[in-house]
This record gives structure tokens, sequence and C-alpha cells, in this order.
């Protein structure tokens, strides 16, 4: 019986992941609505990005440290966050 609802379930959430894709290619924009802008160089269109990297010492602290994608530094030290 868990087996049989499970399976339902799993139906239920493929066809509904469907129906919101079709949904979003029928709202596409005609050709002649699409707009093109150009980038000047110099200019930043998109935010910095960053990724926290972690690790755990020998004593099971948990440290994080934030390193920025779009220029290449570590914008902050280690940071101990908590203890496992």
């Amino acid at each position: 019986m868990k087996k049989l609802v499970s399976f339902i379930l799993v139906l239920v959430l493929c066809f509904s992941f469907s129906a919101t894709a079709l949904a979003e290619v029928i709202e596409t924009p005609e050709a002649e609505e699409i707009t093109v802008s150009a980038i000047v160089p110099g200019d930043e269109p998109n935010a910095e990005e960053t990724k926290w990297y972690y690790r755990v010492l020998d004593d099971y602290y948990v440290q994080r440290r934030l390193w920025s994608l779009t220029y290449g530094y570590w914008k902050t030290d280690w940071q101990t966050i908590g203890h496992l």
C-alpha cells in the first residue's frame, strides 16, 4: 500500500512540473516583442558572485570563509560558526 501511495505521489509531482514547463513555453513573447540591450565596456550589469568555503578543525569547530568568484580574492577571514 505504501508503494502505491508513493507511486501516485510521484506521478502527481511529475505531471505538475510538466504543466508548469508548458505554461512557461506558451507564455513566451513573440519575436517582435523581444528587445536586445547592448553592454557598454566598463559596465558591470551583474552582481558580484561569491562562494562560502567550509572547514572542520581538529577540535570539531566548523569555520567558513567567503571567496569572491568575480574578483578572485578572499573577502573574509575564517569565521567560527559552530561546534560539531
